[in-house]
């Protein structure tokens, strides 16, 4: 038999060495910790994983991956993807693995992979083929995350990564794309890329859009997407980030040849009497072929002392910017407020050469000092914008507090009361006044207030705004759905208020329907001062699967009800809806909490709260005080997403150890099952159970017809065998680093390695969970980063996520495997908001032991 084997470089192989082997001080040669490896995990058995490179013995910790990028080209609904993606193992000795990518569905054709320059034979396994891989996966490695790609055709290539080295990965691929109504569905399996251990650097997704008709709406509900345009068919979509991605990319598009592009996205199960739709409104106009209706602008500039260095500087920068892209028909003023007000002219200014010249040097002058006169500043901006038939007028609002000056939040209010304008404001920082700006925003806006985390942000988020409202089109903007001789009914529309409609801009609305159908979507509003109406015609689907509308539509509701709850106080009607939709999704609220109970028959609680939630996140910000405005409701169930799983419109949030189910409720298990055992088998042949089960090796699930708590106990786990084959890896060029000749080696010295490894181990405390548990839990930076952060004190998972900069969902998985080896302990108290984890006593024994 031959094995590779390596001298351990890394940082956590070197605590590792250093815990095993300094026995009364005594440190014992390097080469002994990898010659008992070798003896011990070559016996192990086969295990890959999807979307990735996974060792074949299960103990190997993951290769890296770098970066990952992404190149997709569009033309009408065929798609031709390039992935490339670098890897590199740091373990100590060859890795050999699959490589496995789980096929987006729907005519994928000429799949090509490509390791360092050679082409390597795979092969394509139907979804019964792939089940069973991936069954084994999850079992073997326990990490029941492998069951998500359950049911789906896979491909499946073996792999050899030397030790120390990197290796790039190319796959191409054509794929035709699914079109329903004008509306086209891109997906790439991202989420596989979780099985890392630091974030990829960088995820570079860029799709290219060629369409022979006008390209209208672009809309990722899952990724934070860029959409550049050039001309009507042609548009570039890119994502970029340095993160360890936990779901799969999704992006839509609408295709039109009329002047406005309106698609619905809807969700319904079959037999359903209600379903959920994404209503997206989308201007197919170049600015050629349109007359902007042309605007008034009021700059209202927070100068007080507050906003010196970064902040004053980055708003005079964004408002250069958008004084430069003025159009000639628009006019414009600046004012600036501290404990008084300057204006830049007494009136409106024509944006002419001479007037921008002006106030560029007038912007240059701006300076932060004193308290702040919000009152007399937006009295100013009133008495600025006269009645203007035909133009939009609009304040753009920037502060990052609150009034000073002794004004009550109703004078202020009262100070803009009767304005012909429409205000936008922004609030930067922890220390605004967040009541203030979202009844500014909901008595005189659109109602939605823009918040501003960080002074980084300022520059950019103005500038996307100002880029945004160049060209007004539809203004006072409404819609209404009537049924077209058929039963559907649509209701509850979110937002309430709907958004003025810009050139270059999209509108998405939310709601409820009933029944089935067609329907007339009706877009009224002015068009350079005249009052116009355009219908265009829906289907409401009787079924339809796009779970994640659902999910829109509850976060943009709780989003208005807290809203609801802000400016008018609490009712009990609107309480009992947040605590309902908040626990059903997942969403954060101060009113969100779950209880489950956990394997030891302990009752586990987890409040997710706004306010909680966001507290240890390191972009913490109040506007969740009062968790007002769909932005910070949007904003917060973002932050929280790593702590809540959405699988097949089912909502799983984190307590206490186990994934539970929100629609469980307070359903008691009706039965208990062990991870890895016979029943936990014969669930996983359901794909959908499967699928559900991929939350956690801890889980508790409901459906109509029964309630099952799956848990990680101490019975051996069943781990049958796929049977799939496949071809050889291609190892050319690929020489062991190490070989070790186990035939030349005499017995009476490995059982003496052997028996010094095992004194060795039982006098650090570390034989209980085996030499091989050990090594798996040790091999990863991040949990020797875990173990270090936690001998300072109790840690949240919430806090360490934000200290190690991790994504909270990895960091919570990197916790279980510690607290499986006993080298930490949950603390949770009933009471206690939050969950935190210290260090045991063997874990202080490998810190100290290591040091």
């Amino acid at each position: 038999m031959n094995a590779r084997a390596g001298v351990c470089e890394s940082s956590s192989e070197k605590l590792f060495r250093a815990s095993l082997f300094s026995v009364s001080g005594f440190q014992f040669p390097v080469f002994v910790l990898c010659l008992f490896a070798v003896v011990f995990l070559s016996f192990s058995g086969f295990a890959s994983a999807d979307g990735m490179i996974v060792p074949i013995v299960p103990e190997d910790p993951y290769p890296l991956i770098l970066n990952h990028y992404v190149t997709v080209n569009i033309t009408d609904s065929i798609a031709r993807v390039h992935v490339e993606q670098e890897f590199q193992n740091n373990g100590w000795r060859d890795i050999e693995g699959t490589y496995v990518f789980p096929v987006p569905s729907g005519g994928v054709r000429n799949f090509m992979l490509n390791v360092d320059g050679k082409t390597f034979e795979g092969k394509m396994l139907g979804a019964l083929e792939a089940r069973e891989l991936y069954q084994q996966y999850a079992l073997e490695r326990k990490e029941a995350s492998l069951l998500e790609y359950v049911g789906k055709d896979t491909f499946a290539a073996s792999v050899v990564l030397p030790r120390s080295e990197k290796v790039k990965v190319i796959i191409e691929y054509e794929q035709v794309l699914a079109e329903s109504g004008g509306v086209v569905h891109f997906f790439y399996p991202l989420s596989t890329e979780r099985y890392t251990t630091q974030p990829i650097d960088p995820v570079n997704i860029t799709i290219g859009i060629q369409s022979s008709g006008k390209i209208g709406f672009v809309s990722s509900p899952t990724h934070d997407v860029e959409v550049t345009r050039a001309g009507n068919s042609n548009a570039v979509v890119s994502y970029y980030s340095v993160e360890i991605p936990d779901k799969d990319f999704q992006l839509f598009y609408g295709v039109t040849e009329r002047d406005y592009d309106v698609k619905l996205l809807a969700h319904k199960q079959a037999g359903a009497d209600e379903g959920f739709f994404l209503l997206f409104i989308y201007p197919s106009l170049a600015e050629s072929d349109v007359d902007v209706t042309p605007k008034d602008v009021v700059f209202v500039i927070d100068t007080s002392g507050s906003m010196s260095g970064q902040k004053i500087e980055q708003a005079k920068n964004a408002l250069k910017f958008v004084l430069k892209r003025l159009d000639s028909k628009d006019k414009f003023n600046i004012i600036s407020f501290s404990d008084e007000v300057k204006s830049f002219a007494s009136e409106l200014k024509d944006a002419n050469t001479l007037n921008v010249a002006d106030a560029l040097v007038f912007a240059d002058s701006l300076e932060a000092d004193s308290s702040t006169n919000i009152r007399a500043a937006l009295a100013e901006a009133k008495a600025q914008l006269k009645p203007a038939g035909g133009r939009a007028q609009l304040v753009v609002f920037l502060t990052d507090g609150v009034d000073t000056a002794g004004n009550s939040q109703e004078e202020i209010l009262a100070s803009f009361r009767g304005a012909g304008g429409k205000i936008f404001p922004f609030g930067v920082g922890a220390d605004v006044d967040f009541e203030l700006l979202d009844r500014l925003a909901n008595d005189y806006g659109d109602g939605i207030p823009t918040y501003i985390i960080t002074d980084a942000e300022l520059e950019a988020t103005l500038t996307q705004f100002f880029e945004r409202i160049t060209h007004p089109l539809l203004l006072d903007a409404s819609v209404s759905i009537a049924a077209n001789s058929s039963s559907v009914s649509a209701s509850d529309f979110l937002p309430k208020r709907i958004p003025d409609v810009f050139l270059g801009s999209q509108v998405v609305l939310a709601g409820e329907y009933s029944g089935s159908g067609d329907a007339v979507v009706e877009i009224s509003g002015k068009i350079s001062g005249k009052e116009e109406k355009m219908s265009y015609p829906v289907v409401f689907p009787s079924s339809s699967s796009n779970a994640f509308v659902e999910r829109a539509w509850a976060v943009k509701r709780v989003g208005f009800l807290l809203d609801e709850i802000a400016l008018e106080g609490e009712s009990a009607e609107w309480v009992e809806e947040v605590k309902t939709l908040a626990n059903a999704y997942g969403i954060p609220s101060p009113y969100t909490s779950y209880v489950v109970v956990t394997s030891e028959g302990k009752q586990a609680t987890r409040d997710v709260g706004a306010q909680g939630a966001m507290a240890n996140l390191p972009t913490a910000a109040a506007p969740f005080a009062l968790g007002a405005s769909y932005g910070a409701a949007e904003t917060a169930s973002s932050s929280t997403a790593s702590q809540t799983k959405a699988i097949e419109g089912k909502t799983f949030v984190e307590v206490g150890g186990v994934w539970k189910d929100t629609s469980c409720k307070d359903a008691q298990a009706g039965e208990q099952v062990e991870f890895g055992s016979a029943r936990y088998l014969e669930l996983l042949q359901d794909d959908s159970m499967a699928r559900f089960l991929s939350a956690g090796t801890s889980v508790f699930v409901c459906t109509p017809q029964q309630s099952i708590q799956v848990t990680l106990g101490q019975g051996s786990v069943i781990v049958p065998k796929a049977n799939v084959t496949l071809p050889p890896s291609n190892r050319t060029g690929v020489q062991p680093q190490i070989q070790v000749p186990f035939e030349i080696i005499g017995g009476l010295v490995v059982v003496a390695l052997v028996a010094f490894v095992v004194i060795s181990l039982t006098r650090t405390g570390l034989w209980g969970q085996g030499a091989v548990e050990t090594h798996k839990v040790l091999a990863s930076e991040t949990r020797i980063e875990i173990l270090r952060e936690l001998n300072k004190g109790e840690r949240t998972p919430s806090f360490l996520s934000a200290r190690l900069g991790k994504n909270a969902s990895t960091i919570v998985e990197h916790l279980d495997k510690l607290s499986e080896a006993q080298m930490i302990e949950k603390i949770e108290e009933r009471g206690k908001k939050y969950v935190f984890y210290r260090l045991t006593g063997k874990g202080k024994t490998f810190l100290r032991e290591a040091s």
